[in-house]
Formats: structure tokens, C-alpha cells, sequence
């Protein structure tokens, strides 16, 4: 019922370099200088006009240059800077430096993020935003930050970054950069477990297929994003469909750590579809790929996966070790969001090995991790737990209060698949117990949720994003 959600959108932008070229031929457009400069340069080198331009241009344009009647070129810029020695910064305006430097310091961002150095990328990125650039450079450090954000598993703030870049490029009319932070804000809400998440996604799918063409690497990565979505809502078929779409179009084969994610996901799928053989497959290829890119986080969540497969499949053992690793790895990098899965598919392990007393320790540190970060489903799974145990241990009263809790939980929600799954286990144990007035009445309950299809979560404990 739950996510186990990792951000998926190293979708670094492109910067802007003003006007761009046109295309056509013409007179180059002359550089501002600082009035001085070159007359200074050369005199501090020793050199007269004619070692200056030494054949290459005329004294006359340097002399042009010089006493500011001229713009020179780029070229003759730094032809000039080469022959005096000096670098070309020295000669330009502090607008024309304060500009080449803020180009300077976006693509610095842009290195972090294709070098999967998230913390720095946030780092360099905030540090531009805290100088005021100007609203073009400011919506692009915030899109590149919000996706170093997502990646590190900071949804909230993620999402604050992409929604403020989002702003200024529906104000511009640029709709490529508006689909790219609606992909960042779906993301960030599924993380967050916010129902609006689907239709964030498919906003940002039909954003970019507005376009004439529309780029088939934005798109592949917005249909990854929408799949990711489907996992969380419980819609295999669906998720399974829209990952292979994803993969047809080409980027995310093309991204070994996207495709990673996306085998974990269809891995998900195939799980809950009760096709084992294909989940343990598509896991298995999602392990390797993180192991060989060592990312850490992602490998814990690929690890949760696969241990909650073994468990459907009886391999207890094995589950053990893939949940120890997993724990281990999101400890080791420092992240909490998300860890109340791992806890928990622990305490459904123990409960599966009959341990009953620390199922319901590790299923109380679940609920208490994922009420320090408002994971509505996740605290409703907690509750869930701890009701099952209950119940094994004949505790009927303690029983009945969790799952009220469960329920309590998501009234109101809008999350109609893990209310679903809660009255469909509560009405199991009710029956078991022989209480079938109320079996009966949380039955008609669960079927009644079944007609809307929210966001789900307890069940896909280990999807990502």
C-alpha cells in the first residue's frame, strides 16, 4: 500500500545563452570592454601597437579599440589578452564578468548533477540563488536544485524549488521547462505520498506531447515518472504498460541508473500480479545495475524489493540478509525518508517467522519514523501491523483499536486502495473470529473503496521513483 519512493529526474537543464544564434551572416556584434583596459594591458607588456596586432589585424583597429571607439571582437579579445598576457576577465565589463561567471557557475551545478554529486549541486545552486540573479538564471538553478533535492530524498523542499521554477516558464511560455518541473513536482508528491501525484504526472506527460516535436528523452523520463505513479496507486497493469512505453522511446535505456529504478518498478508490478519468476528477474537486473552505478540509496530500496519477493516465496532467509543490507545502506548514507518500509517489511518478516513480540517493536519504530515525516499510508500500514499481530496474539480489543486507527488514518484522504486493502484484512480477522456481522459490514467496505482508484501505498512498499 506503501511507496518506497526514489526521485527519478537527473534531467539537468540547458542554459540559456541570450539570444542565441540566428543563423544568419553578418558583422559579429563588438564586446564591452572596460574603457582602459587594452591601452594598460599593453603598456604593462612592453608592447607597441604593431607587436599587438602583429599582422593579424591593423594598428589602427587596435588603436580603435583602445581609445574606446571600437568594440573589439571575441576573437580580437583574446588575441589581444594572449599577447599581453593578460586573462580575457581582465578586460571585460563587471556585467559582461558578473554574466560569464554566473555561466560559469550554472554549468558548475550542471557537472554536480551529471556526476550524481547531489549535495554539492544543492550547495552551488543555492549559493547563486542567495546573489538575486536575474529570473531566467534563478528558474533554472531552482529546476537544477530541485532535482538534486529529489535525489537525496528531500520531496518537500524539492518540491518548492520546481513549483517557483515552474512559475517564471509558464510566464515566459517556455512549455518544455514547465513539463520538466511538473515531472520534479509529481515526483516530489508521490515522495510525499500526495494523492495529486497521477494527475501532476500526466499534466507534465501532456505538457511535453503538446509540443511539435515533442523531445523523446523528456517524454521517456515523464512516462517513468507516471509509471512510478501507477506503482504507488496499485495499478500494475498500467505501471507495467507505461515503463515498457518508456523503454520503447529510448531514454531510459539510455540512463542505467532511470532503467535501474524501472526494473524495480516492473518488478513491483509482476510481484503483485502474483508473477514471481518475472519480478525476481526484473529485481535481480535492478540490483545489479545500482551495484555497478553504487548508489547506495537505491540500493537499499532495489534490497526491500526483493526481500519482500522472498517473502511471498518462502525464502525467509534470504529476505533477511537483503533487509539487514538494506537497513545498513540508508543508515550509512544518512536517510530517513522511506526507512519506515524496511522497518516494516522487518516486522513482516518476524511476523512470518511467528517472532510476534519484535514484529510489533519494529512495526512501533515504522509508525514513529513515518509520523515524523506525515506518511499518511506508511503510518496506516504501521497500524495495520500491529493490528495483525494483535489479533495472532489474541489480543481482540488491541486488535479492533489499530485498525480503527488504520482506517481513522485515511478517512478523508483520498486514498482509497490502502482504505481498501485495511477493511479487507480487518474483515479477514473478523471472519476468523466469528464475528461475521462486522466481517460483513468492513467486506461491503472494502468494495465500496475498490470503485475509486486513489493513491495507494501499503502494498508497494518498496516502489521508487
Amino acid at each position: 500500500m506503501r511507496p518506497f519512493n526514489a526521485a527519478d529526474s537527473d534531467s539537468p537543464r540547458r542554459v540559456t545563452s541570450g539570444s542565441g544564434a540566428s543563423g544568419r551572416r553578418g558583422r559579429r556584434l563588438g564586446v564591452e570592454i572596460k574603457p582602459g583596459s587594452v591601452k594598460q594591458a599593453r603598456a604593462e607588456a612592453g608592447l607597441s601597437l604593431g607587436q599587438v596586432a602583429r599582422g593579424d589585424i591593423s594598428r589602427t583597429a587596435i588603436y580603435f579599440v583602445e581609445t574606446g571607439k571600437a568594440k573589439p571582437s571575441i576573437e580580437t579579445l583574446k588575441l589581444i589578452a594572449e599577447r599581453t598576457g593578460k586573462p580575457i576577465d581582465y578586460f571585460l565589463s563587471e556585467a559582461r564578468t558578473s554574466a560569464h561567471a554566473l555561466s560559469e557557475a550554472v554549468a558548475d551545478v550542471q557537472r554536480s548533477l551529471a556526476t550524481r554529486d547531489f549535495t554539492g549541486a544543492v550547495t552551488a545552486g543555492e549559493s547563486i540563488l542567495e546573489k538575486k540573479p536575474d529570473p531566467e538564471t534563478a528558474a533554472t538553478i531552482s529546476q537544477l536544485v530541485s532535482t538534486a533535492l529529489l535525489n537525496l530524498a528531500q520531496p518537500v523542499k524539492g518540491r518548492r524549488y520546481a513549483a517557483a521554477a515552474r512559475i517564471h516558464f509558464e510566464r515566459i511560455g517556455d512549455m518544455l521547462m514547465v513539463a520538466e518541473c511538473l515531472g520534479n513536482e509529481a515526483s516530489a508528491a508521490f515522495l510525499m505520498q500526495d494523492p495529486a501525484a497521477l494527475a501532476i504526472a500526466e499534466e507534465a506527460l501532456s505538457t511535453v506531447r503538446a509540443l511539435n516535436p515533442p523531445p523523446k528523452t523528456t517524454e521517456a523520463r515523464l512516462l517513468a515518472t507516471l509509471g512510478h505513479v501507477h506503482v504507488a496507486n496499485q495499478n500494475w497493469q498500467a505501471a507495467i504498460n507505461t515503463y515498457e512505453e518508456a523503454i520503447e522511446v529510448g531514454d531510459a535505456v539510455r540512463d542505467l541508473h532511470r532503467l535501474a529504478i524501472v526494473y524495480n518498478n516492473i518488478s513491483i508490478a509482476y510481484k503483485h500480479l502474483g508473477q514471481f519468476n518475472r519480478a525476481a528477474q526484473f529485481s535481480q537486473q535492478s540490483l545489479t545495475i545500482h551495484e555497478t552505478l553504487n548508489d547506495q540509496i537505491n540500493l537499499a530500496r532495489a534490497e526491500n524489493n526483493l526481500a519482500l519477493l522472498l517473502i511471498r516465496m518462502g525464502d525467509l532467509v534470504g529476505s533477511r540478509a537483503h533487509l539487514d543490507r538494506a537497513l545498513k545502506r540508508l543508515d550509512e548514507a544518512g536517510v530517513e525518508l522511506g526507512k519506515s518500509n524496511v522497518l516494516l517489511s522487518l516486522s513482516e518478516l518476524l511476523f512470518a517467522e511467528g517472532k510476534l513480540t519484535e514484529a510489533a517493536e519494529l512495526a512501533r519504530q515504522g509508525r514513529g519514523l513515518a509520523t515524523r515525516y506525515s506518511e499518511t499510508t506508511t503510518i496506516a500500514e504501521s497500524h495495520l501491523w500491529l493490528g495483525k499481530i494483535a489479533a495472532a496474539q489474541g489480543q481482540d480489543e488491541a486488535a479492533d483499536d489499530e485498525f480503527a486507527a488504520a482506517i481513522s488514518t485515511l478517512a478523508g484522504t483520498g486514498f482509497q486502495e490502502p482504505l481498501r486493502h485495511i477493511h479487507m484484512v480487518y474483515a479477514e480477522i473478523l471472519e476468523q473470529r466469528g464475528d461475521l456481522a462486522n466481517a460483513n459490514r468492513h467486506l461491503k467496505r472494502a468494495l465500496a473503496a475498490s470503485g475509486s482508484s486513489g493513491f495507494a501505498a501499503v502494498s508497494s512498499r518498496s516502489a521508487t521513483a
